[in-house]
């Protein structure tokens, strides 16, 4: 099956993350990044259902749910939303249970920014299947509406199920970030660095929150970090600097 969740949405995005720290430093190229963040999230998770193999004598009938899919899914694949929503809809309206074509206009919904309506396939998914992705897309949706106590709760049940994915855990800690739950947003940072070990956003974003908590040899060491990474990086340069002679001042 046709899954390319991650073009469909581009560039389209993720809120800003706005750190609040007094010396906030975070490049231009830093906030894209948080602000199509949980977008990536939603687009690179695949649903993990299994697979059933079919029969090779089996004959599927013309205007089956099966073939009716297989229409659909080629004007997904062609972002024809329109065409792929009609014949989408008629799918679940053969086969109620359809976990594949609910996941499909799940996605189309988020595609075209309709996220209550995204919100409602989502949900119905999870009424069948508690899967993280599901759970995952969820959170996505409803941080699309602002509905942030909800979209950590979705993105809790996705971690609970899988803690594997840096992402999720980033997209669960900007949540927690605009709740103004500092605690959470770092430890979820920290979990998602964990797991993305070379990228650099998170490594800055990290450096933020250390310096707001005072905790000034783990800004620095995560800054050192990051000049590993980019040693040419004059702001990130400058800033060690001013954070080592902050240091030896105290």
């Amino acid at each position: 099956m046709n899954l390319i969740y991650w073009i469909a949405f581009g560039l389209s995005g993720f809120a800003l993350i706005l750190i609040f720290i007094r010396r906030l430093r975070l490049t231009t190229h830093d906030l894209k990044f948080q602000k199509h963040l949980a977008k990536e999230e939603a687009l690179n998770e695949e649903p993990m259902t299994e697979a059933v193999p079919e029969k090779p004598e089996a004959i599927q009938p013309e205007g089956s749910a099966r073939q009716t899919f297989l229409k659909a899914d080629t004007h997904y694949g062609r972002k024809e939303w329109d065409d792929a929503e009609v014949l989408l809809m008629a799918v679940v309206e053969m086969d109620p249970r359809h976990v594949e074509a609910h996941h499909k206009l799940g996605m189309l919904y988020m595609n075209l920014g309709d996220f209550p309506n995204a919100e409602l396939y989502f949900n119905k998914l999870i009424n069948m299947k508690k899967d993280p992705v599901y759970f995952s897309n969820l959170g996505a949706a409803l941080y699309q509406q602002q509905r942030l106590v909800e979209a950590a709760e979705a993105y809790e049940n996705a971690i609970a199920l899988d803690d594997k994915r840096a992402n999720r855990m980033q997209s669960l800690a900007q949540v927690y970030h605009e709740l103004d739950n500092h605690d959470k947003a770092l430890h979820y940072f920290e979990r998602a660095s964990s797991r993305k070990p070379k990228d650099k956003d998170l490594k800055l974003i990290l450096a933020d929150y250390y310096e707001k908590l005072e905790r000034l040899e783990d800004a620095t060491e995560q800054l050192k970090k990051v000049l590993e990474m980019d040693p040419y990086n004059e702001e990130v340069t400058k800033r060690l600097k001013e954070m080592e002679q902050s240091t030896n001042l105290e």
